[in-house]
């Protein structure tokens, strides 16, 4: 276990290792305001001096003139950034949930139909993981069944919780696998709801398959998570990317821009899912971001930043 170092310690060691510290005493306001480990540990790698071949030089060692300044605006810069998509995020997650809601409910009209293995796909393959919905809505409703809540209130005035109530109780990732599970018919008809919606707005036809929305929920609930949990976002990418042909298609993207599973790719994803307003103010707002922290770096440039989120010099006039 490594021993307990006070802030100017913990200066010193970063000063030792050519680490700039413009302002002393801001310097300590930040790290008494900050966990040392999610500041430095979390967002120092962009300011090390590398090998050719990307890995940090050892012993570890700052950029000329990086700064603890600077690595303070990249560990703010991320935090704004979180604020932002994770809004467009969590208003995607309304939309799904009450697409979701609606065309199951209205397909399977009796009381507490979620729970029945016979509201779900007949797919073999299936039944598994529709065993371990079922189970996760019991969950669910038996923990918020002692709690003063909309649950509890159905529970004893009424004969089971209609899952438009329900659903506000469930996660991003509870919801793509309640889609995964749902037959074929219902999966499409969400779909084509969010298709409809997308031609309706942008007049251009497309054909928004229940393959490309399921892409999407599981690419959303990973970034939904990241930024749910203060992770580190800019530089955030999955480890198994699904293949994203048919997305890149409909929105008129090369697919090899938004395969790379970085946080470009849920941005360009959210153009399907996302009213077309809402969207252009989305972009907007991560323009203003960018404009917002570029002169705040010195050791490294803001197109260094934004080309590890996926981010070219195009990238607006790509998603308009």
């Amino acid at each position: 276990m490594k021993p307990f170092k006070t802030y100017r310690q913990q200066l010193r060691i970063l000063r030792s290792r050519g680490l700039t510290v413009q302002n002393g005493s801001r310097a300590m306001r930040i790290l008494e305001k900050e966990n040392y480990y999610a500041l430095i540990n979390g967002y120092k790698d962009l300011f090390l001096q590398k090998h050719e071949n990307g890995t940090p030089i050892t012993p570890e060692s700052y950029k000329e003139k990086a700064s603890i300044e600077e690595i303070y605006s990249l560990y703010c810069f991320d935090r704004d950034l979180r604020s932002i998509v994770l809004k467009e995020l969590l208003k995607f997650e309304s939309s799904i949930k009450s697409k979701l809601s609606y065309h199951f409910s209205k397909t399977y009209t009796e009381s507490n139909a979620y729970l029945n293995m016979l509201s779900y796909s007949r797919d073999p393959k299936k039944l598994k993981q529709i065993l371990q919905l079922i189970s996760v809505i019991t969950n669910v409703i038996s923990k918020q069944s002692s709690k003063n809540n909309p649950i509890k209130h159905y529970l004893d005035n009424h004969d089971g919780v209609p899952l438009w109530v329900l659903v506000k109780y469930l996660t991003l990732g509870n919801i793509q696998n309640f889609y995964e599970c749902l037959d074929d018919k219902i999966q499409n008809d969400i779909a084509k709801e969010f298709s409809h919606c997308f031609q309706r707005e942008h007049r251009t036809k497309i054909h928004f398959t229940p393959s490309m929305l399921t892409n999407i929920l599981k690419t959303a609930t990973l970034f939904r998570n990241v930024c749910a949990h203060e992770e580190r976002l800019y530089n955030f990418k999955l480890h198994k990317p699904s293949k994203y042909a048919d997305i890149a298609r409909s929105i008129k993207l090369r697919e090899k821009t938004i395969s790379t599973g970085n946080l470009f790719s849920i941005i360009a994803f959210l153009k399907l899912v996302t009213p077309k307003n809402e969207y252009k103010s989305l972009l907007k707002n991560l323009e203003n971001l960018f404009n917002k922290y570029e002169n705040k770096f010195i050791s490294v440039n803001i197109c260094e930043i934004l080309k590890t989120m996926g981010f070219n010099t195009h990238w607006k006039i790509n998603l308009s």
